[in-house]
């Protein structure tokens, strides 16, 4: 069995010869490039090759193929650039290096020790209807978003690899909104059923619409998965109320899967969604989502064995393989194996099971820990 039949048999709710293995082939399955050097470094591989970083607010690295062939990945990732990512003008002061990105979001990022860039300055904080519609959006069909990707991917073959195809248009429908207008100024005006909230997030999916259409005009025929994400849980709860997750966020979902399936009804539907978001699975599922990730079961209400036997034979799990907020930056290599086995007797009963870590590898995580972890999928992850 090779890659794409093992990840189209666990998508299928069906037992492969072992747990498909993803690092890389999202940006919340991949490595800080911190941690990636190090990675590099221990293994002997791709030394000699340059850190390429796929977003540069969080340090993400692209993980070369030749690291994913030695630890057994089964997934390719496919991630469009934001169209300035060239042109991107960074300044300093004492403390801080900044930039704007393509929406016009202000990011900041600790010249001494900082490691990620953090929002600084929403651009629609404060705006009325009519300066939110004014606003000079980003062009998503822009060329530069995918000059880059024709040549990657005449290093996949496809039949052996399915690819994810990664939306890195700013963020998601809910999330992006909060971006652009400010978490608290937004979701009062969401509250308060203000027009230019329910504007924005029109807005927001409209774009979405018109990437996603200009994406399956480009390479519409090698995209197995879609991606796309809104992290709508913080550690505790949501961010809104489900009624209003329902009401205002759900049926621009349901627009936007219904829009991916007309132009590829094949296609498998990915949310990204972080956080204790328990309430709203069956929202999800109800929307067309097929795969979710991933589970944070660190978060409150996230009991995987619960969510295991809801939703398991609804929607597949990718990701949730072992806590990357405790377990796997600070435990011990053998604390690392026990929860990595623990997880995938959960979550391996009758597929529906992609193993990744919860959230991307973090700088600071051990690269023994990192490497126990696939040992064990290797390991124990097999079916037969």
């Amino acid at each position: 069995m090779n890659s794409r039949e093992r990840v189209i048999y666990s998508i299928n709710h069906k037992e492969p010869d072992r747990v498909p293995i993803d690092f890389g082939a999202t940006m919340e399955t991949t490595i800080h490039k911190d941690g990636y050097t190090k990675l590099k470094k221990k293994l002997g591989l791709c030394t000699d090759q340059p850190d390429v970083e796929m977003l540069k607010t969080a340090g993400f690295a692209r993980v070369d193929q030749e690291i994913q062939r030695y630890i057994g990945a089964d997934v390719r990732g496919v991630f469009p650039y934001p169209a300035n990512r060239d042109s991107i003008k960074y300044w300093q002061d004492e403390d801080y290096t900044y930039f704007n990105d393509e929406f016009g979001i202000l990011w900041r990022k600790a010249n001494e020790g900082g490691l990620y860039f953090d929002i600084y300055g929403h651009p629609l904080s404060n705006k009325s209807l009519e300066e939110i519609q004014a606003h000079p959006f980003p062009n998503p069909a822009d060329d530069r978003r995918f000059a880059h990707i024709p040549e990657y991917l005449n290093t996949v073959d496809a039949r052996e690899f399915p690819l994810v195809f990664d939306n890195c248009l700013g963020n998601g429908i809910f999330q992006m909104s909060n971006h652009l207008m400010g978490y608290e100024n937004f979701m009062i005006a969401m509250a308060m059923g203000e027009d230019r909230a329910t504007w924005l997030l029109d807005k927001i999916l409209d774009l979405k619409m018109q990437f996603w259409s200009s994406v399956f005009d480009r390479f519409g025929d090698r995209i197995d998965i879609v991606k796309e994400l809104d992290d709508m849980g913080t550690q505790s709860n949501l961010w809104i109320s489900p009624e209003m997750y329902q009401e205002l966020i759900k049926p621009r979902l349901i627009k936007l899967v219904h829009f991916i399936k007309s132009r590829k009804p094949e296609v498998k539907m990915m949310m990204h969604s972080c956080g204790s978001i328990f309430a709203i699975i069956p929202d999800l599922i109800d929307a067309g989502v097929e795969i979710l990730n991933p589970v944070q079961y660190s978060a409150q209400g996230m009991d995987p064995v619960e969510i295991k036997k809801q939703f398991g034979k609804d929607i597949v799990v990718w990701g949730g393989g072992i806590d990357t907020q405790r377990i796997l930056p600070r435990g011990t290599v053998q604390e690392v194996i026990d929860e990595t086995k623990r997880m995938l007797d959960i979550f391996m009963p009758g597929g529906g099971f992609v193993f990744a870590p919860v959230h991307a590898i973090q700088y600071d995580v051990p690269t023994e820990n990192i490497l126990a972890m696939w040992e064990t999928v290797k390991e124990f992850g097999r079916y037969s």
